[in-house]
């Protein structure tokens, strides 16, 4: 484009600017106005172009403008524009839609009934998260609106934060509960065998009762064997350390869904306005 092409622009603009605005003030009839504007924008697409031929009128015919019209109004095209107009708002959108579907997912266990689920627990999860982040976009107008809807936000907020993290947490406190209850089942059986020991050498090199004693032995070596499966199980995991870092995994799980929730909250307000 020349330095004089684009000088022509330039003046192009400033008078379809200024004819705007004295056509306001001189109100000037509506056509004559929209008329006016329109002889201006094809001397400036012209220029834009730099070519001649092309002319703004060979496209606006009433047929054109009626497919234009039918088109633009179709979910598609709004979606297509939306996507393609903004193309960060695209990966934002993309990745709200997987936040979304993970929350979804993630509440589907606490809204089943007995484990179960059914056309009424994916409705339930699905509908808690869109009402989610349809506050997490809405603008307030007045005073009162901004306090109620506050609050409606913090306790969906809050709702939400509980479905996500209460089965991961349940699960998590189960698995501890287990390797707990093991490690305090070794320290017991532990515990009587070594009284089983102590009975034995009494009612053998004491009491010089046989009977007895093989019945001791018997028991010993009952407990014995239910320490060595006891202690297998540990030998799997099932011990103090990892009961720990099961703690922080169950933890870290928990605040990973609650990071989520705050992403899809800053994601929704930075594309949608409702």
């Amino acid at each position: 484009m020349s330095i004089k092409n684009g000088k022509e622009i330039v003046d192009q603009i400033k008078k379809i600017k200024n004819d705007y605005e004295a056509n306001l003030e001189t109100n000037e009839s509506i056509i004559q106005e929209k008329l006016s504007f329109l002889d201006r924008l094809n001397k400036l697409v012209t220029l834009i172009l730099n070519d001649e031929s092309i002319s703004i009128y060979d496209v606006l015919t009433q047929e054109n403008i009626e497919i234009w019209n039918i088109r633009r109004n179709t979910f598609k095209y709004k979606v297509k524009s939306f996507l393609t107009k903004n193309l960060s708002n695209s990966l934002y959108l993309l990745l709200l839609l997987t936040i979304t579907a993970f929350l979804v997912s993630e509440a589907l266990g606490f809204y089943a009934i007995d484990g179960i689920l059914s056309t009424k627990t994916y409705v339930k999860a699905i509908l808690t998260e869109v009402c989610f982040i349809f506050l997490s976009g809405y603008r307030s107008n007045t005073k009162v609106e901004l306090v109620l809807v506050g609050a409606l936000r913090v306790s969906i907020f809050c709702l939400m934060m509980f479905v996500i993290t209460s089965q991961v947490l349940l699960d998590g406190t189960k698995d501890i509960g287990n390797t707990d209850s093991i490690t305090e089942q070794v320290e017991l059986i532990e515990n009587q065998i070594k009284e089983k020991e102590k009975n034995i050498i009494y009612y053998r090199d004491v009491k010089k009762w046989s009977i007895t004693t093989k019945q001791l032995i018997k028991d010993k070596d009952v407990l014995v064997n239910k320490l060595l499966e006891l202690k297998q199980e540990q030998g799997k995991g099932s011990n103090s350390q990892v009961s720990k870092l099961i703690k922080y995994r169950m933890y870290g799980r928990a605040i990973f869904r609650i990071m989520l929730l705050f992403i899809s909250v800053l994601i929704t307000r930075r594309i949608f306005k409702f």
